[in-house]
């Protein structure tokens, strides 16, 4: 009997594979998606991205999402008159005397090379398209909110929060500032930028990615409860000081919205294509957005317009949202904040040089402040000491952090940092200004500064790879310091300036946002 068996069973089993063959022939192997599709086609990938879709989200805040320029030069065929060889250095070991920095930690030289080859292609001849419908059709809920748990899950001080942009890893990391203690991670989407508290509930906070999508977070659990995905390439984000509306501003598509903040319903569509300052007709970015206090000065939100050079008033407390337009204020506007009576908007109008100090009653313009060579004040430095009342701000093109009296809007001091930066605080508690300097040549100095005249450095840190985004405890008693290429928080008492505590598990860490900020009167 064996010996009949083992021919019969050969011959099945090579029945069997020439019939799996002949399946495997007609049935066609599935589509690839996503990165695994773009790497069959032949598509660059940078980072696990497609080329285009690593420009959007890292070179077209300063090249334009068209690559037609904006603080950094155009990035155009017919503009790009050097080899290859000279793109392929300035990308990989930065532009001194510029805010263009080295991507060589982050970009692999084939990497690089895939950007140069992107940058001689042809540009798109308009901005990618997100309608109303598109952002309707986008509205998640994550987490059902009647499953959500009554109280924080850890122990925490939901007034004392820090939470941290993981550039890289799609995720917010949560830190408790009254221990210096990594609670967790909150998932998000790429570069978590813009971020809100909510004033009057504790536990919901605000944040949108880079790629458009805004998150309502619950501090509670930790979670993601809802999305919305309101254009491609976003920056802004700001919620009225009565807590119903969330604002948030487009690089692309030109465009701004209004969201319900309970549910993230889409309640006001505006689109920004609009005339320049020389009355261009043109798709301008949304640059920032700021809400003011209704008590001090008006229930409004500040929208500032990149390209446009126009700053526009909304009236959140009306149904109709009425807008007053305010223009010609400068060219290439970015980061603006408000004085500590919300009366004055200071707005950074880059290729100008200035701040520009608008008066918010009025939309009337009161001043440009030439503070200095690209002026970013990220989210603002405003302060009291010695009966006066000053502002400042760091500069992504030179070492200077310029302070100003925001009575008259003149110029009190000039500081020498060590190179230039983008991020500056200050803290009612606290007698000093800390300033970053990530875009020097020695990219991991801190500057910390007196409060009060002649606005002495007192100390300057020198730790890290690269070293940015000072932020406060809500107490004052500590400034938490991004190093984005160490993957490390650290921690500095804000009187000695002695190093209180490291937190690692972060990666690439760099905005830095305290939970206290609900409270400010600078902006939110």
């Amino acid at each position: 009997m064996k010996s009949l068996w083992k021919p019969v069973l050969f011959a099945s089993a090579l029945f069997l594979v020439v019939f799996l063959a002949a399946c495997a022939a007609q049935t066609p192997a599935p589509e690839p998606t996503g990165a695994a599709q773009a790497q069959a086609e032949g598509v660059a990938l940078v980072k696990g991205k497609q080329v285009q879709e690593y420009y959007l989200d890292s070179c077209s805040g300063c090249h334009a999402p068209d690559r037609r320029g904006a603080t950094g030069p155009a990035l155009l065929p017919g503009r790009l008159t050097e080899k290859d060889a000279y793109y392929f250095d300035v990308i990989k070991e930065g532009k001194p005397g510029t805010i263009m920095p080295p991507w060589k930690t982050q970009l692999s030289d084939a990497e690089i090379t895939s950007l140069v080859a992107f940058i001689r292609s042809e540009a798109a001849a308009s901005a990618s398209e997100w309608t109303e419908k598109d952002i309707w059709g986008s509205l998640t809920v994550i987490t059902a909110e009647d499953k959500l748990p009554s109280e924080p899950v850890k122990p925490m001080n939901l007034d004392n929060l820090m939470l941290v942009t993981e550039r890289e890893n799609q995720g917010i990391a949560v830190i408790n500032g009254d221990t210096h203690e990594l609670l967790g991670t909150i998932p998000a989407s790429y570069r978590a930028h813009g971020y809100s508290f909510h004033p009057t509930q504790e536990r919901w906070a605000y944040n949108m990615g880079r790629d458009g999508w805004v998150f309502k977070i619950d501090l509670y659990s930790l979670k993601p409860v809802r999305k919305i995905r309101i254009g491609l390439d976003a920056r802004a984000l700001a919620i009225s000081d009565d807590g119903k509306y969330l604002i948030a501003g487009n690089y692309m598509p030109a465009s701004l919205v209004i969201l319900n903040a309970d549910t993230l319903e889409l309640v006001m569509y505006y689109s920004t294509h609009t005339t320049d300052n020389e009355g261009k007709e043109i798709d301008s970015r949304v640059a920032t957005i700021m809400d003011t206090a209704p008590d001090l000065v008006g229930p409004y939100f500040l929208v500032a317009l990149k390209e446009a050079g126009q700053v526009w008033r909304i009236d959140w407390s009306k149904p109709d949202f009425p807008l007053v337009k305010l223009e010609k204020v400068g060219h290439i506007l970015h980061d603006g904040f408000l004085s500590l009576d919300n009366r004055t908007f200071y707005l950074a109008a880059q290729t100008d040089n200035w701040m520009a100090a608008i008066d918010v009653d009025s939309m009337k313009l009161i001043k440009n402040i030439e503070t200095g060579v690209i002026p970013h004040p990220g989210s603002g430095a405003a302060w009291e000491a010695d009966g006066h009342s000053y502002a400042a701000t760091t500069h992504a093109g030179e070492g200077k952090v310029t302070i100003w009296d925001t009575d008259t809007n003149e110029i009190a001091a000039a500081v020498e940092t060590s190179g230039a930066g983008l991020f500056l605080r200050v803290q009612e508690n606290s007698p000093y200004v800390w300033a970053d300097s990530v875009f020097s040549k020695e990219p991991n100095k801190i500057t910390v500064i007196e409060k009060t005249a002649p606005f002495q450095v007192v100390k300057v840190i020198s730790e890290g790879k690269r070293t940015l985004h000072p932020e406060f405890t809500a107490d004052g008693k500590f400034v938490y310091i991004a190093d984005w290429d160490g993957d490390i928080v650290r921690v500095y008492n804000a009187e000695t300036f002695e190093k209180v505590a490291e937190i690692t598990g972060i990666h690439t860490p760099t905005g830095i946002f305290n939970s206290h900020r609900r409270a400010e009167t600078i902006g939110h």
